[in-house]
């Protein structure tokens, strides 16, 4: 388990700076007026941040990743020639965050709810030290 989300850790990390890259590279697609390309690329984003913070800090991941498209916006605005940033363009990467932290929750949700339980038996009987559990 441990080892699961030091990977999922490194794939967020690798991912997001490949987006804070593309963010920053003159005529990237992230710099374009392509809407449809902005939130494509961060339903991952909404989806990795999700896995990290739990089903249970959705919206912990919603406000993370919305909070990270209003920094590469700010830093367009300051680092990049007049015309980079744009307030619609926080609007679709957060629109993306959100539909790729939407599908991680209805996908454990429909995972937990497809999973048997196991209950632990209970107890009917004790023979000494040993437990009898009921059959």
């Amino acid at each position: 388990m441990r080892t699961r989300r030091a990977l999922l850790v490194v794939v967020a990390v690798v991912y997001i700076g490949g987006v804070v890259g593309l963010a920053f590279a003159p005529g990237s697609i992230m710099n374009r007026s392509s809407w449809l390309a902005q939130m494509v690329v961060f339903i991952p984003v909404g989806a990795l941040l999700a896995l990290l913070m739990g089903r249970r800090r959705w919206w912990a991941a919603v406000v993370f990743a919305t909070l990270g498209g209003a920094w590469l916006e700010a830093g367009q605005s300051v680092w990049m020639p007049v015309g980079y940033a744009n307030l619609m363009d926080l609007f679709w990467v957060t629109s993306g965050a959100i539909l790729g932290v939407g599908l991680v929750v209805v996908a454990g949700a429909i995972r937990h709810e497809s999973m048997p339980t196991h209950e632990s038996p209970s107890m009917v009987a004790q023979s000494g030290p040993k437990e009898i559990p009921q059959d």
